[in-house]
């Protein structure tokens, strides 16, 4: 998919262009991607995905993932994504996927602790996504479009909220850095929560009711 001329963030696209990008660069399915093996020496940090976790993004051979035991949040190892390029245009990220048939009906929340380092772009997001069981809809997303995290930050706690409805076949989260930088995500949790938490899912594109100026009046 061809992307935009300037810095693609999805904090700069609309939304049809951000949902795009999303189903070609996150992909329905899982893709590995081969990433350089020497970017650190500490045993303690892995240039790979971790099992049921895969690499992702719209420009993946730019970034480097993998698990880092040495920064911790509570006790619990981080997965990170760091760029690799000094200039990206575009981003770099995990993801995973399963089946949704136990979560009909509920309203769902992703949520984890995440710290940056530089993402002075585009920023650091966790993103959700709920697919339909056929046809391939789009039936609840947000990827932090309205609130990246931006610079040097330290450990958060960030959600994400939708509804599964009852057509929904898969469910695929993770979370990437825009442009260059590094993030940390570390007790990635996925829970249901009541009718009282409200949802974060990005609003609908609302378009004409009929076709308009159609001779190019103006």
């Amino acid at each position: 998919m061809t992307l935009p001329t300037k810095r693609p963030s999805f904090t700069r696209t609309s939304l049809v262009a951000t949902l795009l990008t999303l189903v070609f660069g996150l992909g329905f399915a899982p893709h590995i991607w081969a990433q350089p093996q020497d970017v650190t020496t500490n045993p303690k940090v892995t240039t790979k995905a971790p099992s049921g976790w895969w690499k992702n993004g719209s420009k993946p051979t730019a970034y480097v993932v993998g698990v880092d035991k040495d920064t911790t949040h509570n006790g619990l190892p981080s997965a990170y994504a760091k760029s690799i390029e000094p200039s990206i245009d575009g981003f770099g990220g995990m993801m995973q996927m399963c089946d949704a048939h136990s979560f009909l009906g509920k309203r769902l929340r992703l949520s984890a602790w995440m710290k940056t380092e530089d993402a002075n772009d585009g920023g650091a997001h966790l993103w959700f996504r709920i697919d339909a069981k056929e046809g391939g809809a789009l039936l609840g997303f947000d990827n932090m479009d309205s609130r990246p995290v931006k610079g040097t930050t330290d450990w958060k706690n960030y959600s994400i909220v939708l509804d599964v409805a009852a057509n929904a076949g898969a469910l695929a989260f993770g979370f990437f850095i825009d442009g260059t930088g590094r993030t940390w995500v570390s007790g990635v949790k996925l829970e249901e929560v009541g009718p009282d938490v409200p949802t974060t899912n990005a609003p609908e594109k609302k378009w004409p009711i009929a076709p308009v100026n159609l001779n190019f009046a103006d």
